[in-house]
């Protein structure tokens, strides 16, 4: 197992993100109840001068909780590939936590997967480029969250 984690600061109050991350997995869920969600990663950010984002839809299993000292918001999650791509599994939990300053708050996502690929290509695919590939996914899911939060917040949606 390989261990991917990112943080990132939200312009909203703590009480706010607790009531907008929900609202924003719920307003993903489709009929059959499902949460998708696109990850992507774009080729630019490993150097390659192509303007191109690599993009699979996963499907993601979300459960609130709070943390054992029960002073921050946790949640549970785990995604798949909604298709047969080499997308590997996750399996995390998500905190929103503050510091100090009321007037903002972080998100932070810290999980585990396994490479794709089999046991010895798939190492060798995450030691040399795979893990930087699964490290950039995270955080860029996790910005689109933020993203998302913040729309909440602003009432842009």
């Amino acid at each position: 197992m390989e261990r991917v984690r990112a943080t990132v600061a939200l312009d909203c109050t703590l009480s706010h993100a607790e009531t907008a991350l929900p609202a924003v997995f719920e307003s993903r869920r489709d009929a059959r109840g499902t949460i998708r969600w696109p990850l992507r990663v774009s080729l630019e950010d490993f150097g390659l001068p192509l303007d191109v984002d690599l993009e699979h839809q996963v499907e993601i299993h979300v459960e609130r909780r709070r943390d054992e000292q029960n002073l921050n918001e946790v949640y549970a999650i785990d995604w798949r590939a909604s298709d047969d791509g080499p997308l590997p599994d996750f399996q995390g939990h998500m905190i929103l936590w503050a510091e100090d300053d009321p007037s903002c708050c972080y998100l932070e996502l810290d999980g585990t997967y396994e490479p794709p690929l089999g046991r010895l290509v798939g190492a060798a695919f995450d030691a040399t480029i795979g893990h930087l590939i699964a490290e950039r996914t995270v955080k860029v899911f996790l910005d689109d969250v933020a993203d998302a939060v913040s729309a909440k917040h602003s009432g842009r949606t």
